[in-house]
């Protein structure tokens, strides 16, 4: 048994008995880690105030091989997000970002991008104009990070770079301009390729691009930047279909936004 000591956040929380909690980590070093914190609840506990969803601190644990759950020595807090726990809507979507990564991040395969993207999104999420649009950038950004990031440019059957083409979706009546997602294969079909899904999504070229620009954008930009209705709409259908595919489950905390908020 080995002492271990890595920077972490809080990702779920789950009650043991009367006085304990099951604490899921996510770390750069370790990647994804589960801890019982014993006595956590107990008024006397030291540890009870920090080890909240959300929190963000150094933490100090024995680590066992080969066993599942560890045993936490100790949690320094260095920021609760205070600013985004006093906003509904923002805490809201912080414990959508954690589930989803606890939802894809594997135990025990580190993976420093994942942990930097989700510390980095909680700082600016106290802070942006636009929440649905900085989680639209959250889920791509981690959808990279984790190795399922869709392709957007180039046709994912035949490799051709994919513009903006009409799109039959009915009758010649209603042909429209768009581009052709396929949630399946993983990215945009050209014209010649659209018809070898039939539940490909249709797309605004514009919300394609926007879908670029937030992959790429670094946070401190995403206040400048402006999507329409139809953006914010088509590319939550995108994302949470590609999500919910490699998930393989319906997230909680995202049917609660789409419920409520």
């Amino acid at each position: 048994m080995a002492a271990q000591k890595t920077q972490a956040i809080v990702i779920r929380t789950f009650p043991l008995q009367e006085f304990h909690k099951i604490i899921t980590f996510y770390t750069p070093d370790f990647g994804k880690i589960k801890a019982v914190a014993y006595g956590v609840k107990s008024p006397k506990s030291r540890l009870g105030g920090s080890l909240e969803l959300l929190n963000y601190g150094t933490l100090l644990f024995q680590h066992r091989e080969n066993r599942e759950l560890q045993n936490i020595t100790d949690f320094n807090l260095l920021d609760g997000f205070d600013a985004m726990r006093s906003d509904f809507t923002r805490i809201t979507y912080g414990c959508y970002f954690a589930e989803l990564v606890d939802s894809i991040a594997s135990e025990g395969v580190s993976n420093p991008e994942i942990f930097d993207l989700l510390r980095t999104t909680y700082q600016f999420l106290e802070h942006a104009d636009d929440v649905p649009l900085l989680a639209r950038g959250f889920e791509i950004k981690f959808l990279d990070c984790a190795g399922y990031g869709p392709e957007l440019s180039r046709c994912v059957h035949c490799s051709s770079t994919v513009k903006g083409t009409f799109v039959d979706e009915k009758s010649e009546s209603t042909r429209k301009f768009g581009v052709a997602f396929s949630v399946r294969y993983g990215g945009v079909l050209c014209g010649d390729c659209e018809n070898r899904d039939g539940a490909a999504f249709t797309i605004a070229p514009g919300s394609c691009e926007l879908l670029k620009m937030l992959r790429k954008s670094e946070w401190d930009r995403f206040n400048r930047i402006r999507a329409s209705t139809r953006n914010h709409k088509e590319l939550k259908g995108v994302l949470g279909s590609f999500i919910e595919y490699h998930t393989e489950r319906n997230l909680k905390s995202l049917r609660f936004i789409e419920s409520v908020l």
